[in-house]
């Protein structure tokens, strides 16, 4: 211990800080119980939406999401675009269709048609779900978007990669 009696000033117990603390440790503990995760299932009083974007394709069975919702319209257009370039490449005499297409889609529109597909730029709301006692946290009925449904190009899906 040191003998220098500023030393020791600086050492001393500081009880207002002390207070503090503990102040926020009881707010802490009382949000703690009234935000709880644990307990009965959440109601759902009310939802908060954002919207994203995404491109589905008209098939024979009905309409397919090709890729998980992503925050930018210009995104889901970039994203549209290169899964067309991709299906061009190996298209054959639909090559030159499918690249048009994607030259369309990146040039603003909201649809187009190769063929029997219909390719869409689309809206996705996507959902905080609020209730009495906050936002709902992960459920473990929850699922990803599968990335064997993923058709962007590598890198950002699992889908075959662009040639340059």
């Amino acid at each position: 211990m040191s003998t220098n009696p500023e030393d020791a000033a600086d050492e001393e117990f500081d009880d207002v800080a002390a207070r503090r603390l503990l102040e926020l440790g009881r707010r802490e503990e009382e949000l703690r119980k009234e935000f709880r995760l644990d307990g009965p299932d959440w109601e759902r009083m009310s939802v908060s939406p954002y919207t994203a974007y995404s491109a589905m394709l008209y098939e024979d069975r009905g309409w397919r999401q090709l890729f998980p919702a992503v925050p930018a319209e210009e995104e889901a257009r970039t994203d549209l675009r290169d899964v067309l370039l991709v299906r061009a490449a190996g298209a054959g005499e639909l090559g030159p269709r499918y690249a048009r297409a994607a030259e369309a889609v990146a040039g603003g529109e909201d649809q187009v048609i190769v063929g029997d597909d219909v390719y869409r730029v689309v809206r996705v709301e996507q959902t905080v779900i609020m209730t009495g006692r906050g936002p709902q946290p992960p459920q473990p009925r929850d699922q990803e978007f599968p990335d064997v449904l993923d058709e962007r190009p590598a890198p950002r899906g699992p889908g075959d990669a662009l040639e340059d």
